[in-house]
């Protein structure tokens, strides 16, 4: 979660970030206090928002060869891994959805690992900013 280094200028722009997951509140409260992340986490159980922004849930995709090598790399690098919550298999996604409920970037992760580089997601919202 990198976003967070970024909690100034989020603000700035008005932007509200917010985390969702379907894992336990007991997780969720260990994942907040062990990522130091400032922004809301919402527990989504049913999955209705994974349904609505079509998540799939993937085995071939959690444990491919890019998912694996990331976590090695971890590992190597002293890190120590969470165990799975839930399903390990849920595809998560990240989204910006502008106030009037247009979403202005969508991105499905492809798996685990994969996310949108921080400063594409910076650049949409400075962009959204910026329009009349």
């Amino acid at each position: 979660m990198q976003l967070h280094h970024h909690e100034a200028e989020l603000k700035q722009l008005n932007v509200q970030v917010l985390t969702i997951s379907f894992g336990a509140e007991s997780w969720a409260r260990g994942w907040l206090h062990e990522t130091g992340s400032p922004f809301p986490l919402l527990l989504d159980p049913e999955r209705r928002t994974y349904a609505a922004y079509q998540l799939r849930s993937s085995f071939l995709r959690s444990w491919g060869p890019n998912v694996l090598w990331r976590y090695l790399k971890l590992m190597l690098a002293g890190e120590r891994l969470r165990p799975a919550q839930g399903d390990p298999h849920q595809m998560g996604g990240d989204f910006i959805v502008d106030a009037s409920g247009i979403i202005r970037l969508a991105h499905p992760s492809q798996d685990p690992v994969d996310r949108p580089p921080v400063d594409v997601l910076l650049a949409t919202l400075r962009a959204l900013r910026a329009s009349p």
